[in-house]
C-alpha cells in the first residue's frame, strides 16, 4: 500500500539553520536556496513574530534532499538539491493556491513542473519573465572601487522613499509597496543623493533571494553612470557586512543592466536561467493578500 504523503511545516529554527547549511553544497550551484533561507532567518532574528511566514517540506523529510517551500505573505519560493521533480510537484500540489502567488526564482530545471502544475490546477498566470544570472565573489566585491561623483553622496535608502522606489520598479505588483518597505528596513541597500537638494537620484536594494534588485536611476539623472556607482557600492557593502557573494538576476531584454554588471566584472552564469511568475487568485482579478507583516 502506498504511503500517503503530506505537507509539513518546519518550525524549529535550528532545523532551518541546518537546512540552510545543506545549500552550501556545490557552491554556488545552490546559492539561491541558501540566500532565501539566510535572508528569512536574519529577518526572524530581528523579528521573531514575523507574520505570514511559513516553511514547508514533505513528510518532515527535508534532510534527504533539502526540499522546502517558503511562503511569505503572497510570495512563494521552492527548491530541492537534486532538482528531481516528482516529490517537489507533490508538495506544491498541497499548497492553497486560491489567493494567488508571486512565484520567485523558479530554476529552469523546475520550470516544466511549474507549468504542468499551472495547467493541472487550472491556475491563471498573469505574467511570467525569464532572467539570466550574474555573480561576483565576495573577495572580488570587496576589491571594488566605489567612485562617488562630485555633488553626490551615498547613504542608506530611507523609508520615506518607498513609494518612489515602488512606483519605478519594473517588477511592481499588488503588495509590492509593503515588500519594498521591508527590504529597506531589513536588508542591505544603497542610495545616491544629490548634495544640494538631498534628492534621491539612484538606488539598489537586496532582495530576499540575495539578488540585487530595484536598481534604478531617476530619469533626470540618467546617462551619468550613477547606476554603476550604486551597484558597486551595494556589492561591496554586502561582501563586507555579510561576507557573502553577490548575485543579480537580469531580465533577458535589459541590456543596460547587463552592461552595468559586466563593467563590474560580474560573471554571467551559463545555463542558469530563472523565471518569476504571477498567479492570479481563483476568484476574481483583485488580489487580496495580507498587508501586515
Amino acid at each position: 500500500m502506498a504511503t500517503v504523503k503530506q505537507l509539513t511545516r518546519i518550525t524549529d529554527i535550528d532545523d532551518l539553520k541546518d537546512l540552510k547549511q545543506l545549500y552550501l553544497k556545490d557552491w554556488p550551484k545552490n546559492c539561491v536556496g541558501f540566500f532565501w533561507l539566510d535572508n528569512y532567518l536574519r529577518w526572524l532574528h530581528q523579528n521573531p513574530s514575523l507574520n505570514h511566514l511559513n516553511f514547508y517540506t514533505l513528510d518532515n523529510d527535508w534532510k534527504s534532499d533539502g526540499l522546502f517551500i517558503l511562503v511569505h505573505r503572497y510570495q512563494l519560493f521552492f527548491s530541492n538539491l537534486s532538482k528531481q521533480k516528482s516529490e517537489l510537484k507533490v508538495a506544491l500540489k498541497f499548497l492553497d493556491w486560491s489567493g494567488g502567488f508571486k512565484v520567485s526564482a523558479i530554476h529552469e530545471t523546475h520550470h516544466n513542473i511549474y507549468k504542468e502544475l499551472v495547467s493541472e490546477l487550472n491556475l491563471r498566470m498573469d505574467r511570467e519573465m525569464a532572467t539570466i544570472m550574474y555573480s561576483l565573489t565576495c573577495q572580488e566585491a570587496k576589491k571594488l572601487v566605489v567612485n562617488c561623483p562630485d555633488g553626490y553622496y551615498l547613504d542608506k535608502v530611507r523609508l520615506e522613499h518607498a513609494d518612489l522606489i515602488n512606483d519605478l520598479w519594473s517588477a511592481r505588483h499588488p503588495g509590492s509597496l509593503k515588500l519594498i518597505q521591508m527590504l529597506i528596513t531589513h536588508n542591505t541597500n544603497v542610495g545616491l543623493y544629490e548634495e544640494k537638494s538631498g534628492l534621491l537620484c539612484a538606488w539598489c536594494l537586496r532582495l530576499q533571494s540575495g539578488f540585487l534588485g530595484a536598481l534604478e536611476v531617476i530619469q533626470t539623472h540618467q546617462r551619468r553612470g550613477l547606476g554603476l556607482v550604486v551597484a558597486a557600492a551595494i556589492s561591496k557593502a554586502i561582501a563586507t557586512d555579510l561576507q557573502q557573494d553577490i548575485t543579480a538576476l537580469v531580465n533577458l531584454n535589459n541590456d543596460a543592466a547587463c552592461r552595468v554588471f559586466q563593467k563590474l566584472d560580474f560573471k554571467l552564469i551559463r545555463r542558469e536561467h530563472y523565471y518569476w511568475s504571477m498567479i492570479k487568485p481563483m476568484d476574481g482579478d483583485q488580489i487580496s493578500w495580507p498587508s501586515n507583516e
